[in-house]
């Protein structure tokens, strides 16, 4: 799969929004291990994300038309 970050820092330690070329995107944040609410499947991860990464990626995925 190659990807293509569309919000986040220029470092590679840091939260991230990537599209993928499989048109699916990809996610990097702080592994969430416990939280109220949350139900995971086995194989599921849940990350931790500011939201204005979400954001950014969305308004990068407008302009660029996806």
């Amino acid at each position: 799969m190659k990807l293509r970050k569309v919000s986040g820092c220029a470092d590679s330690d840091c939260p991230a929004v990537y599209v993928s070329d499989r048109g699916t995107a990809v996610v990097q944040g702080e592994h969430v291990t416990r939280a109220e609410g949350l139900s995971l499947a086995a194989g599921e991860t849940a990350v931790e994300l500011p939201p204005e990464i979400i954001l950014d990626a969305v308004t990068a995925l407008i302009e660029s038309g996806g």
